[in-house]
């Protein structure tokens, strides 16, 4: 845990071993000092390291919002401090190193080498997993279970909760496949072509010899047969149901199919040509030379209507979801409700992405992309204040938020000719290449520069420009002052 005199000292030693020939005249420096590429430093007004380059872009510095520490050496290494989790990250040539350590997790990996991750459940148990030369060497224990495992494929596997399957089993793969799942036990000899059936109810048979012969009969449920897949199976569905018919189907593949109950009606004339199913009450599926034309219709999934001309034009609705395609996968206007938010998507693809997503908080963010010429971010509260964003020229990434963490702080250097960034309300900066122009607002100081021309000042203290750096000139001794230079807001409002 870090205490604000630990985080002080940390910042301060940092800026020490970074920038010492420029503190070694304090009373001179300035709270902003653009020698850029060589160095830059900018600090608030406190005197206290808020952001630093040096050998730009190589080298760079910058205190979080939160109060922690964001270090990198580009695009190598990057070292980000957390206070508030108690959390330390360092990623490596992102996205493939990284290491994290918090209160509850510890993990490390370097794809495709190592990847390492010791955590504490939901229950407050360790659970460790790992894997080694990607995919294949892995291994994991957890202390609820005393359990261990460990895969060497393709020649030996003994896996947990892989996929989908509760338990994975494999030696010398694909002779040798074991596959647990729901209390069914399957095992498979030359993956997938023989397997057969091992279950904890005593009731269920499933084998086949791929793709002469199989069955799957769980007796009292379904039973389902083929015979030279895919051209003929036939079986029976729901037989557990209490209150509907059980549903017999047959398959002459591609000719002909059926289905039947007294709710179920189904028919299948040379497919794709021709499909219709229809559930009573629950839903109705029509294929017209699939995947060219498709109708859905389905009450019972929240009132679900989708329907498609393909590539043309698609429509989608439900009770919490409202979609029209064009020319897919290009165009598409998209609104759904999830349980925590609101979104809606406007995208053709690739030139053109706005995503609009409202949060049950009352906070929601819009961002808004012209590829790969710029973007623009915008976070407000539930009264529309802004609380956060972020705008560049150029902007090529084809992620965003979580999915592309790293990448920007590793390597927007090379494409970003000017950006902007509110880092809170009252915290505003602009950058243009290379420091060639800088300028950040805060609650208490306003500083901009541009290398080794001038830097500028202003806080509660009143304003001074200073030419070549370091000949002041003040322009004002009782209050700021702001010269007449573009301001962060002021370009926010011009990319809206």
């Amino acid at each position: 845990m870090w205490t604000e005199r630990g985080l002080r000292f940390r910042r301060s030693a940092l800026a020490l071993v970074l920038f010492l020939p420029a503190l070694a005249g304090c009373a001179l420096v300035p709270k902003e000092l653009n020698l850029t590429p060589l160095w830059f430093h900018r600090l608030d007004e406190n005197g206290q390291m808020l952001e630093a380059d040096a050998l730009w872009p190589i080298v760079h510095y910058e205190r979080t919002p939160d109060g922690g520490d964001d270090f990198r050496i580009r695009p190598l290494w990057r070292r980000v401090t957390e206070p508030e989790l108690e959390a330390v990250e360092h990623q490596f040539l992102c996205p493939l190193g990284r290491i994290r350590s918090d209160s509850t997790e510890t993990s490390h990996r370097l794809f495709p080498l190592w990847s390492w991750r010791n955590h504490v459940d939901d229950n407050g148990y360790q659970d460790i997993d790992w894997y080694a030369v990607f995919p294949f060497l892995w291994g994991g224990w957890h202390e609820r279970d005393r359990e261990n495992y460990f895969a060497f494929l393709p020649f030996y596997a003994d896996i947990p909760q892989f996929l989908t399957y509760d338990r994975f089993r494999s030696y010398l793969f694909p002779f040798y496949v074991g596959l647990d799942k729901e209390g069914h036990h399957h095992t498979l000899l030359l993956w997938p072509f023989v397997g057969f059936s091992h279950c904890a109810e005593g009731h269920h048979s499933w084998f086949r010899v791929f793709p002469f012969y199989g069955h799957d009969i769980d007796e009292g449920r379904h039973t389902r047969r083929f015979v030279l897949w895919p051209f003929v199976s036939w079986g029976v569905e729901n037989e557990d149901s209490p209150r509907r018919e059980p549903v017999s189907s047959f398959w002459f593949w591609p000719f002909f199919g059926i289905k039947s109950s007294r709710e179920v009606s189904g028919l299948s004339i040379l497919w794709p040509l021709f499909e219709r199913v229809s559930d009573e009450g629950r839903f109705t599926r029509i294929n017209l030379l699939w995947p060219l034309f498709h109708y859905y219709d389905a009450p019972f999934d929240q009132n679900l209507n989708q329907w498609w001309l393909w590539p043309f034009v698609g429509r989608a609705d439900s009770d919490d979801q409202h979609n029209w395609s064009f020319l897919w996968p290009l165009i598409w206007w998209r609104h759904y409700d999830d349980p925590d938010q609101t979104t809606d998507q406007q995208w053709v693809l690739p030139l053109f992405w706005h995503v609009r997503q409202q949060f049950e908080s009352g906070e929601n963010e819009d961002h808004l992309k012209l590829w790969p010429v710029a973007h623009r971010t915008v976070l407000r509260n539930e009264s529309g204040e802004r609380l956060s964003g972020d705008w560049s020229m150029l902007s090529p990434l084809p992620a965003r938020g979580t999915n592309a963490t790293g990448w920007e702080e590793a390597y927007g250097f090379l494409w970003q000719f000017a950006a902007g960034r509110q880092r809170a309300p009252d915290d505003h900066a602009i950058d243009v290449f290379g420091r060639l122009f800088t300028r950040r607002e805060r609650t208490a100081l306003t500083t901009a520069s541009m290398p080794f021309l001038f830097n500028y000042e202003a806080g509660d203290d009143g304003s001074v420009l200073r030419v070549l750096q370091f000949l002041p000139i003040r322009l004002s001794s009782t209050s700021r002052a702001t010269p007449e230079v573009p301001t962060s807001d002021a370009v926010a409002k011009a990319t809206r």
